[in-house]
């Protein structure tokens, strides 16, 4: 083969992969912070759908989260955000971020739902990042032996001041 044959076959490999190009999701979890972060890279026309899952630290089984966090997003609008099938309100911020709650929340691993249309111009694409926090809700018994530590205390202290 000649070489500007060549050089034609590999631009035409190169052009063709960039016309082809498919959104490339990425995440993270710190455990340090248990913050789960996510990001889609690329995304076109035809992403309307996005999928995360993750394991907390540990991979503990049954334990409830408190989840908060921001969804922001460059040439797509979100249409809704589920963890774990449970919707997660977004409530827009001044910062063109979205911000959201979800209460108690059990089950490992933690499935992230994204659904929203592409909204940028033909032959753009748009980006989608984000963060969740994690926060641990405490079980009854947790509440009900910190309340017997301080019952204890309070005996000690006032027997001590009664003596």
């Amino acid at each position: 083969m000649k070489p500007q044959a060549l050089w034609a076959a590999a631009a035409l490999a190169v052009t063709a992969l960039q016309a082809g190009a498919v959104a490339l999701p990425g995440s993270s979890f710190d455990d340090v912070s248990s913050t789960y972060f996510f990001d889609v890279k690329r995304i076109g026309a035809a992403d309307t759908f996005f999928n995360f899952v993750f394991e907390p630290a540990g991979g503990e089984t049954g334990l409830q989260y408190r989840i908060s966090g921001d969804i922001s997003a460059t040439n797509f609008s979100l249409s809704s955000v589920t963890l774990n099938g449970t919707p997660f309100s977004l409530q827009p911020t001044a910062g063109g971020n979205f911000l959201g709650v979800v209460g108690a929340i059990t089950g490992s691993p933690l499935e992230v739902e994204i659904t929203g249309t592409f909204t940028g111009d033909p032959g753009s694409y748009g980006n989608l990042q984000g963060s969740l926090v994690l926060a641990p809700v405490p079980e009854p018994e947790t509440y009900a032996l910190m309340l017997a530590g301080l019952a204890a205390v309070g005996f000690a202290a006032r027997r001590r001041r009664v003596h």
